[in-house]
Parts: C-alpha cells; sequence; structure tokens
C-alpha cells in the first residue's frame, strides 16, 4: 500500500509541512509497526515528494495511514484531499516509475534514485522492512539502472543552469582545476554556482554592487568576495564568469574583454549571462578562446534536452511495464518470493553483524569513514547474491523450474535455518 502527495497536487507549503526532519522518520516508521498499523514500513521524503510505502492487511483504503501521516505532521483536514491511495500492482508502478525519474518535477533527473535508496536503507537498518518491501525496492533498483542504462535518459540536460555546467564541461576537461567569477548575487546566479561547485570546480569568487550581499551570498560557497570596482581584474584569474546583476546596460564591454584576453593570452573564458537585459556586449562573443552564452542560448539546450527525454520516456514506460508484468509473475511464486526474502535476511544478518565488529576495532574512523565502509559491504553483498538470484527468478518464473527451487536451497541452507526453527525473517 502507498499514500502520499507530491509537487503535481500539493503546493510547496503543505509539502513544506508534511516533509519529515531525518530524525523524525525513524520513530514514525516504528509508530506505524507497534501500533499495528504495518507490518512494515519506508518513508520517501525529497522536496517534491512524501510518500509511505507500508506491507499492510488494512482494507481501509489507506485512510488509516494518512490519518498517520497528517497527525504526526499537523496537517488540517482539508489537506487529507491531497493525498493520493494506490495497492498492489499501482504501488508497484508507482515506485518504478518514481526509482527511474519518471515521476519527477524534472523529467529523467537522477538524484530520486539516491533518495529511494537512502530511504529504504534507513527502513532496513531500522527494523522496519519487512520481506515484500525488501523485495519490491530491490526490483525498484534494478528497473531503474535498466532504465537509465538502455534509454540515457538523464543524458540531456533540461534547465537552463544545468544547460550551462552542461557546457563548460564539453569546454574544460577538468573542472576541478577551474576559477569560478560570480557578477550578482541573484538567485538564478546562486542555482548555476551550485552546480559547478557539486560537480568540483575548485575556487569561487564573487563580485556584487552591494558588498554586504555579496558576503552573504559567498558564505554556503567558501567564496572569496571581490570588490565590485575590482571584477575586470578579477576576469584575468578566471575561467568561468556567471553574470547576473539587473543592470540595465551591460557591464562587459568588448574593449575591457580585448585587453583581458591578451592577458590571458588567449586562453579558453567561459561566459554565462543570464541577466535581462543582457551584461554582456554580443560583440564580445567574437573573440578568440572567448565562449558567450545568453539566456536565450541556455533555453534553447534546455528545451532540446526535455524534448529528448520526453522521447525516451515512452521507451522507459514500455520497459517499466515489461518489468512489471514480470514483477507480477514473480509475486505469484509465493514459494521462491519466501526462499528469496529468507536469504536476503540471512545475508542481512551476517552483513550487519561483521559490520559491527570491523567497526568495533576501527574506533579512529570518521563518520564519514565508517558510512564509506558500511555502503562498500552492502554493495558487496547485493553483487554477490545478485546473479544467484537473478538466476533462479529466471528458472522459475520464465522455465517453470521446480527444481531451481530445490537446488537454490541446498545452495543456501543456512538462509532457511531460522524459518524452520520458527524463527521467523
Amino acid at each position: 500500500m502507498l499514500v502520499g502527495l507530491n509537487h503535481k497536487q500539493a503546493p510547496v507549503e503543505v509539502r513544506e509541512r508534511a516533509a519529515f526532519e531525518e530524525g523524525e522518520r525513524l520513530p514514525f516508521l516504528e509508530g506505524l509497526r507497534a501500533s499495528g498499523l504495518a507490518e512494515g514500513a519506508v518513508l520517501l521524503c525529497t522536496c517534491n515528494r512524501v510518500e509511505l510505502y507500508a506491507d499492510s492487511a488494512s482494507n481501509d483504503g489507506g485512510r488509516e495511514l494518512v490519518s498517520a501521516l497528517m497527525e504526526s505532521r499537523r496537517l488540517e483536514p482539508p489537506h487529507r484531499d491531497l493525498f493520493y491511495l494506490r495497492r498492489g500492482k499501482d504501488v508497484v508502478r508507482h515506485l518504478f516509475r518514481v526509482a527511474a525519474g519518471l515521476d519527477s518535477m524534472i523529467l529523467g533527473e537522477p538524484q530520486i534514485l539516491g533518495q529511494v535508496k537512502e530511504a529504504y536503507f534507513q527502513a532496513r537498518d531500522g527494523g522496519t522492512l519487512s520481506t515484500p518491501l525488501n523485495l519490491l525496492f530491490q526490483k525498484a533498483f534494478h528497473v531503474a539502472k535498466v532504465v537509465r542504462t538502455q534509454t540515457g535518459i538523464g543524458q540531456r540536460p533540461v534547465t537552463v543552469s544545468y544547460a550551462a555546467y552542461n557546457l563548460a564541461r564539453g569546454i574544460f576537461a577538468d573542472l576541478s582545476t577551474k576559477r569560478i567569477l560570480l557578477l550578482g548575487a541573484g538567485e538564478m546566479s546562486r542555482i548555476v554556482a551550485t552546480h559547478f561547485v557539486e560537480n568540483g570546480v575548485g575556487q569561487v569568487r564573487v563580485a556584487n554592487r552591494t558588498y554586504e550581499h555579496a558576503v552573504e551570498f559567498a558564505k554556503p560557497f567558501g567564496a572569496e568576495v571581490v570588490p565590485w570596482e575590482e571584477f575586470p581584474k578579477a576576469l584575468i584569474q578566471s575561467d568561468i564568469v556567471v553574470t547576473s546583476t539587473g543592470s540595465q546596460r551591460p557591464i562587459i564591454l568588448r574593449p575591457m574583454m580585448e585587453t583581458v584576453m591578451k592577458i590571458r593570452r588567449w586562453a579558453s573564458l567561459f561566459i554565462i549571462d543570464i541577466a535581462v537585459p543582457r551584461d554582456v556586449e554580443e560583440s564580445v562573443g567574437k573573440l578568440d578562446g572567448l565562449y558567450l552564452y545568453d539566456i536565450d542560448d541556455l533555453q534553447e539546450v534546455a528545451d532540446e534536452g526535455l524534448a529528448e527525454r520526453q522521447q525516451k520516456a515512452a521507451d522507459a514506460e514500455a520497459m517499466i511495464q515489461s518489468e512489471l508484468d514480470l514483477y507480477a509473475r514473480f509475486i505469484g511464486h509465493q514459494d521462491l518470493s519466501e526462499l528469496i526474502g529468507s536469504l536476503m535476511g540471512w545475508a542481512g544478518q551476517i552483513q550487519d553483524s561483521e559490520l559491527e565488529e570491523a567497526l568495533r576495532r576501527l574506533p579512529e574512523l570518521s563518520p564519514k569513514q565508517r558510512e564509506i565502509v558500511r555502503n562498500t559491504v552492502r554493495r558487496v553483498v547485493h553483487k554477490i547474491l545478485h546473479a544467484p538470484i537473478t538466476q533462479v527468478k529466471r528458472l522459475v518464473i520464465e522455465e517453470d523450474s521446480a527444481q531451481a527451487l530445490d537446488l537454490f536451497r541446498q545452495l543456501f541452507p543456512q538462509s532457511q535455518e531460522g524459518k524452520e526453527r520458527g524463527e521467523g525473517q
């Protein structure tokens, strides 16, 4: 069962109120299990959606789960109509589409898969992940990977800010050594700069007519503030310039840039002019070594990318339908589902036990290093199990081979011991 709200129905102010802080999520999931509302639950929270995936035998259509969410977030009765409720196969299709980026505000965006995985691991590590949900999310990760690999849906930029980053990446082989200068401290400038900084641009400087605004703007980037009157000199030591000042006339003129480029010995300079009116004189773009793009250029690149993603989305939807049909057949083989669930539970116990022992012996590790160790061990376990699980599913579902289940049990007898003793999953 699934209950949730997202950017399609709920305005941003409601999504903000519905959001869970990091430390609130697991206690909420534990409360659902303790109250008997769900055997297992996963809570997915992003800036555009709050979704609760639950393993529940309730026949009330999910109203109790909606009530639990509303009560936890102190939402008013009119907000109930903003929630959507899905059951069974519709939940599977929805999660496949979410993980593949087909239900995102930006079609095909890749970040959502990482957020889905984060929600899964939080539920798994917190003990609120039931076997059916475990299998469902594992399948969703596989589907998302197949969709992205085979369609390439996330490759072309579909936003102005990402188009700017993508063009720069085509000009400079290594952005980590490049220096970015921001002229103006507006919102668009911040968004574009964030793409560059998150993708490894080494040095950031900012100049603004109001010095105090520049200081405030610079904090999240750890940027150096350049006095406004000195920005022409700063151009000489820059590789990427993002300008959005709100000036009514160009602030970067051709004579200025001729001098700058001569001093730079015509080394490549990438200028992104996202101001309206434009900050850069048009003829500047004709200078050797200078790459000038304005807001219209970037919008054109973004529109082309969106059109391409929409075409690939049709292919992705067909792939998801095929995977959905295969998963429905898999769920129909209850013995297979239980066997794989037992194996994953057994492997997870070994994984957690070994991790705990290893981290106990390495107390000097930082929190980030400990997380790297955890993620590495998880990936190793999943990769080792992936091939035999995939093969037994193929044999049972596609070839209807009963012998495959018996052979699988013989290969992994330990995974059945807890079940045989009546200890459950």
